[in-house]
């Protein structure tokens, strides 16, 4: 299964299921990533996979109920997609937000957005280069310190229309130190404030993107690039001051794959980690898991 990112997935969208659900906001994120070099299965070859990217929410109220979300994220992720070829594929996400949060009584919010993204290699930007997505949101405020929390997720993906249903929970202690944020299957985060300043946790982030290749390596048609992995790391979040983060993670990647496909092969559909009619055949091979380094810097609203 993966995050679908972009924001991240995820996320994409991680900032903004934020949004309600704790005392803060996380404005702004920008983050890099890098590996060490990885095998190709059953190939002398090696790869690294290198990530940069940044991800904005800016929530203008309405009234005391309704929040217009807007916002964008953008990444970019550089590999090796094939041991034979030594040069280094580059592919671009630009994710653009739209929506609403509504807080719809005492208990009940719903966030519900729009995510139309531009997901390629931009060596040339045609209509297949663009895909359109949704999200559908709720949380149950059973208290200041637990919530409920459970929506829907769509994305017009490159290998076919692809759902995920998201449930979860969010948990703070009563002094605040211990805190868990869950949003399954694609996020978890559990962490413990050691130190004023100073938090140590543990995450899972999980990924699923697809991006339009315009220059084949393998078919004589155009291709598609599908990013999935899941990702487990441990962290320090490091309070630089009242709105700025450093948080450094290392981690571990499981069932990691960049795959690439003829553009005319898709399955019927995909919900969460299942495809559908997926008969397709992968062009290239993959590669071995590893661990990867990661630091986001995050500019942080507090409520």
């Amino acid at each position: 299964m993966g995050r679908i990112s972009s924001l991240i997935i995820l996320i994409s969208f991680a900032t903004v299921l934020q949004l309600r659900g704790q005392d803060y906001v996380d404005l702004f994120k920008a983050y890099y990533a890098n590996t060490p070099l990885n095998a190709f299965d059953s190939a002398d070859a090696q790869t690294r996979v290198e990530e940069m990217g940044f991800s904005s929410v800016l929530p203008i109220q309405l009234d005391s109920t309704k929040y217009l979300l807007t916002g964008v994220n953008f990444e970019r992720l550089s590999t090796r997609t094939a041991p034979e070829k030594t040069d280094i594929t580059s592919v671009y996400t630009v994710l653009m937000k739209f929506g609403l949060s509504v807080n719809h009584n005492a208990r009940w919010t719903g966030t519900y957005m729009f995510l139309p993204k531009l997901s390629s290699d931009l060596r040339e930007v045609g209509r297949k280069d663009f895909q359109y997505g949704g999200l559908v949101y709720f949380k149950y405020h059973k208290s200041h310190r637990l919530k409920y929390q459970f929506g829907l997720y769509f994305n017009s993906e490159l290998f076919g229309p692809f759902f995920v249903a998201l449930a979860g929970i969010y948990y703070q202690s009563a002094d605040a130190r211990f805190e868990a944020n869950l949003n399954l299957p694609l996020l978890a985060d559990v962490n413990y404030r050691l130190f004023n300043k100073f938090r140590a946790g543990m995450e899972f982030d999980a990924f699923v993107n697809s991006y339009y290749i315009n220059q084949p390596q393998y078919s004589l048609n155009n291709e598609y690039l599908v990013k999935r992995s899941n990702e487990l790391f441990i962290y320090a979040h490091i309070d630089l001051s009242q709105s700025i983060i450093l948080k450094t993670r290392v981690g571990y990647t499981i069932g990691r794959q960049y795959a690439l496909y003829d553009a005319r092969d898709q399955v019927t559909f995909g919900f969460s980690a299942f495809r559908f009619g997926d008969d397709r055949e992968q062009l290239n091979r993959d590669f071995a898991d590893g661990m990867i380094f990661k630091i986001d810097l995050i500019y942080r609203y507090n409520r």
